[in-house]
């Protein structure tokens, strides 16, 4: 031994060395809980989205959008911008209805949403105590997070007609025990039919009787009995009182009195007007299933429960359901998540272990088989803590966490590779087990644990990356940073001690089989390699300018690639948008809807065409988002093809077809997409006080967006007027009929719209009572102009609408759209598939600037869509960045106390990330969101390779600096490790590339396979002619 060095076994190595019961029980430990995690760990597809969009949904029947805004929209505004963790308000104001959508701050996690959700309910009941009469009570929706439906049960009818009435019935009581399940979060309905008393007057009866519409409201709403009658206060007992005669049932309310006639005689609401319950028309929203009628019933399980045995109680309810209910009524599971989870967690489980046994494959080949038994053990091992660890910190099990040890199993066994590879060479120098393992930990313990800090620093920024981008993607380093620690761990205690223990074949063994035993010797590869260093040595320069070029080629290159945020998921399922013109019915829509349904059941790769008219379909992926609540003039289709390889032909087919055949709606089929969800793939946003110079602007902005050869179709969120009936009639003709504007208001909308004169109570529900004229009496223009009014005393008799003014058609606004209290005027552009939204945005933007296109005084342009979603998450990324940065340097000064091995880390690392970016060109990727967190997490794995190398050489830097030979020697003595962990890492990615394949996986996956190849040349031909030139060179020999 060299004089000097210390030969004391080291504590670790003599603790679980000599110590064999406790090494047994912690790897027994290990493997129980990985096996435990596995077992109880919640499943997953994709990661929850922290539900920071809350929407607050309010009704004003009747109400135009701009009164929508003044007096609805504002106030709730207004009210919200005290609560300081609200990042912004956006609302929609359109005629009947608000929708504001609140964004919080992307720090805010789910521990802080239930305090701050209920700070948000108390502000608007404060709002809300302004509202106009006849506004109905904010709806605050705090369920509609970002995450999908668990189950979706379809309840129709097998044949003839559907009774809706029945269905609606049947819906609720699923619904209820559904609820009833364990673990249960939320259950909605859609398309459930809205009930009420349908009050249908005779208007030509009612004018006879001298009587008008809001007699019969009036008569009955005096009737209903519902109201305190007081309390007899006695010695002994209060007894509350309450008059007999309540409106419940459709016989009490046909009896009510209305009036007398002429001989005295009583009239009844029977006597003027048809009474029965019934659906209320127009509908809401429809639901349609492969061209049936349906009520679809969506249940949700709490993210914390085992999705699969949720699913399985909740299939076993749905069947108990289906034989109560009998024949006649088809009850249909349409969409099961559980189903997409086992199959998505199958799949990359499938790619773990494939590239797990390609990594104990070069391990076999490169160490021999005693040694690939030991490295082999870590992987398990590692793999187990990992999952031990996130369990007990509350992490689940899904796409990312998965992905995230995949990136770690070349990692993790780097360290095992390392170590026994160490401790076999001491082993053959002669030392003892236990000081072979004591020796190999104290060589290896600081820069390995160097790698290690610098690899976790690496990932961190990811993992401390805030809003839905960092909820998305952080598991994928919080699973790198548990795994590498695990590893290190494990390496420096587990592996040493079993790879001291193994018996070390001698160099000198031949046969055909000596590989077996030691691994492929690669002496020839060791020689070119020697030989080339030799060269690079001697010519630092042309070291410097080789190892430049390919990564500054790949820079430069990278430049001319596109740009997205996050590739489209393969999915044998997709979505289908439709807008038609505002003013468009719901039964036109339908029309329309079903056309389209015709044409997609041809296609004999689509399995199930399910749509929701007059709203957005119940969310069956994370991305999706709901926002078109009472939008008759829209439909959402969800297609279930066959497979995924078949979504994106049918897609691309589909929307030539469509386009082509159906010109008078905007129709987008596109496959779901991946991380933080966007209103549309391109979205410029104008900003500015005036609709008509938003509405000028943003037809300017659209026409050069429409333009793009990727876009299918533009939308403007305040379009040019929707066609509205304008009654304009003569205040002094009005005067002497005895009425008012508002008094003719208000008969027209009685009449046309109803009024609601009660309800009836049945158990749990209440059903409107509503006094209005017949459908075929309020569907054409000339039964609008025969409408007669009157004043309330009859003095000014009855006259139509034809006689006091004229009705005219005018374009009004159909929504105004507000956002951080301004108007503004979204821009939308739908992308093709296979284009990218991010290029064509700067393309818009460029093109925009060449046309002059220049903004008015106190308007502003800003960008959103996919552009706005990574500049976000771009930013967010650096918050933590130059920190950790500073912590990286630190870690490598303090780990060799040497400020220029620190610098030649810092300079080598770094080139690896052009390596990675060549490899994304070289295989057509573009850039993406992948792109960026992948060489961010390049830099940690760069360093490893060169940390090896840089301690090998430090170690004798007194003989570096007086014989290049000897930097040759340790450079390729080890050799042997680094191309190992090379090829282990480059091997665990393999699986993902060729046989997962899609669009989301490979361009993470070639960027740090390229980037580790691109590390391990770095650190065998450039580490160590930078070390000879500022390190090496200034010791003294």
């Amino acid at each position: 031994m060299t004089a000097g060095k210390d030969t004391r076994p080291h504590p670790l190595a003599r603790l679980f060395y000599e110590n064999r019961h406790l090494l047994i029980l912690v790897m027994v430990v290990i493997a129980v809980g990985g096996i435990t995690a596995l077992r109880t760990m919640p499943r997953l597809e994709d990661p929850v989205i922290v539900n920071r969009n809350p929407q607050i949904l309010t009704l004003f029947p009747g109400a135009s959008a701009d009164r929508v805004e003044a007096l609805i929209s504002e106030p709730i505004e207004q009210a919200l911008q005290e609560v300081p963790e609200i990042k912004f308000v956006k609302s929609t104001s359109s005629n009947d209805i608000s929708v504001v959508v609140i964004e919080l701050k992307d720090d805010i996690g789910t521990p802080q949403n239930k305090r701050i959700f209920s700070e948000i309910r108390d502000k608007l009941n404060d709002a809300a105590a302004n509202f106009p009469p006849g506004a109905e009570p904010p709806f605050f929706d705090d369920k509609r997070n970002a995450v999908g439906f668990t189950l979706i049960v379809s309840l129709g009818w097998e044949e003839g007609e559907p009774n809706m009435r029945i269905l609606k019935r049947l819906s609720q009581d699923l619904a209820d025990r559904l609820r009833s399940v364990p673990g249960t979060e939320v259950v909605r309905l859609f398309g459930d039919p809205n009930e009420e008393i349908a009050v249908t007057i005779d208007p030509a009866h009612l004018a006879n009787l001298g009587l008008q519409p809001s007699d019969v409201t009036r008569a009955l709403q005096q009737a209903d009995s519902k109201t305190p009658a007081g309390t007899l206060f006695g010695s002994e007992v209060d007894l509350p009182i309450e008059v007999v005669g309540e409106l419940d049932t459709v016989q009490r309310i046909t009896s009510v009195p209305v009036a007398q006639d002429s001989l005295g005689r009583t009239v009844r609401v029977g006597d003027v007007a048809e009474v029965r319950r019934d659906i209320q028309t127009p509908a809401s929203a429809i639901s349609m299933v492969d061209g049936e009628r349906t009520v679809l019933v969506a249940a949700r399980v709490v993210s914390d429960n085992l999705v699969d045995v949720w699913t399985e109680r909740a299939q076993a309810e749905v069947d108990a359901f289906k034989a109560e209910v009998g024949g006649g009524i088809n009850v249909e599971v349409i969409f099961e998540q559980d189903r997409y989870i086992v199959e998505r967690l199958r799949s990359l489980g499938e790619n773990l272990l494939l590239g797990a046994c390609v990594v104990l494959i070069v391990i076999l080949l490169s160490m021999g088989l005693r040694s690939s038994i030991i490295v082999g053990a870590a992987l398990p091992l590692t793999a187990a803590m990992t999952l031990f660890i996130i369990n007990i910190t509350g992490g689940k099990l899904h796409q990312m966490s998965i992905f995230g040890m995949i990136i770690a199993l070349g990692l993790l066994i780097d360290n095992a590779i390392v170590v026994t590879d160490e401790v076999r060479k001491h082993r053959r120098n002669g030392l003892s087990p236990l000081n072979a393992a004591s020796a190999a930990i104290r060589h290896l313990f600081f820069p390995l644990l160097s790698s290690t800090l610098t690899t976790v620093l690496s990932f961190m920024p990811i993992a401390l990356l805030t809003g839905g981008a960092g909820d998305f993607v952080g598991s994928i380093a919080i699973s790198v940073i548990i795994a590498v620690i695990s590893s290190f761990f494990i390496s420096m205690t587990i592996i040493a001690s079993l790879a001291a223990m193994s018996k070390v074949p001698s160099e000198s063994e031949r046969g055909r089989f000596a590989w077996i035993r030691s691994g492929l010797s690669g002496k020839h590869l060791a020689q070119y390699f020697g030989s080339l260093l030799g060269f690079f040595l001697k010519h630092p320069v042309i070291a410097i300018l080789f190892n430049l070029a390919l990564p500054l080629l790949g820079v430069m290159l990278a430049g001319t690639l596109g740009s997205q945020f996050f590739p489209r998921t393969d999915r044998d399922m997709f979505e289908i948008d439709v807008w038609l013109p505002p003013e468009t019915s719901i039964d036109k829509t339908s029309q329309v809807v079903a056309f389209l349904e015709d044409h997609l059941e041809q296609d004999e790769e689509v399995r199930r065409v399910s749509w929701l008219i007059g709203g957005s379909y119940p969310t069956v992926y994370y991305n999706l988002i709901v926002n078109s609540d009472e939008s008759p003039f829209y439909a959402h289709g969800i297609i279930t093809t066959t497979d995924a390889d078949n979504t994106d032909r049918i897609v691309k087919e589909f929307q030539d077809w469509a386009d082509e055949n159906v010109p008078q709606a905007q129709i987008v089929a596109r496959k779901f997409a991946q991380g933080p969800p966007a209103d549309a793939d391109v979205e410029l946003r104008l900003y500015g006080p005036s609709i008509p110079r938003l509405q000028e602007l943003g037809e300017q902005v659209r026409l050069v967006l429409a333009e793009q050869p990727g876009i299918l179709h533009t939308r403007m969120t305040i379009p040019r007027g929707q066609p509205k009936l304008w009654l304009d009639v003569s205040e002094e003709d009005l005067s002497l009929a005895g009425l008012s504007l508002t008094e003719s208001a208000a008969q027209l909308q009685s009449q046309l719209s109803g009024d609601v004169a009660g309800i009836v109570i049945e158990g749990i529900e209440d059903l409107p009572i509503r006094v209005r004229r017949p459908d075929e009496q309020r569907a054409s223009l000339a039964d609008v102009e025969s409408i007669t009014l009157s004043d309330s005393s009859l003095a000014g008799g009855w006259l139509p609408v034809s006689a006091i003014g004229e009705l005219e058609l005018r374009p009004s606004e159909s929504s105004i759209d507000r956002r951080k209290n301004e108007r503004l005027n979204s821009v939308l552009g739908f992308a093709r598939t296979g284009t990218l939204p991010i290029d064509i945005t700067n393309n818009v933007i460029a093109e925009l600037e060449e046309k002059g296109f220049e903004l008015p005084a106190g308007y502003r342009l800003e960008l959103g869509g996919e552009s706005e979603n990574q500049g976000n998450a771009v930013g967010n990324l650096k918050t933590f960045l130059p920190v950790l940065v500073v912590t990286m340097v630190a870690v490598l000064i303090l780990s060799f106390r040497n400020l220029r091995l620190a610098l030649i880390l810092l300079v080598a690392a770094p080139l690896s990330v052009g390596y990675g970016l060549l490899a994304t060109w070289a295989m057509g990727f573009p850039l993406s969101f992948n792109t960026i967190i992948g060489s961010m997490g390049l830099m940690g794995l760069a360093f490893n390779d060169n940390i090896v190398v840089l301690a090998a050489l430090h170690a004798r830097r007194k003989e570096c600096a007086a014989d290049n030979q000897v930097i040759i020697h340790e450079v390729l003595d080890c050799g042997r490790h680094l191309i190992s962990t090379t090829l282990t890492t480059i091997g665990s990615f393999l699986p993902l590339l060729l046989i997962i394949g899609g669009e989301f996986w490979p361009p993470l996956a070639i960027v740090l396979a390229g980037g580790v190849g691109g590390a391990t040349l770095i650190a065998f031909t450039l580490t160590p002619v930078l070390y000879r030139i500022t390190v090496a060179k200034f010791e003294k020999i």
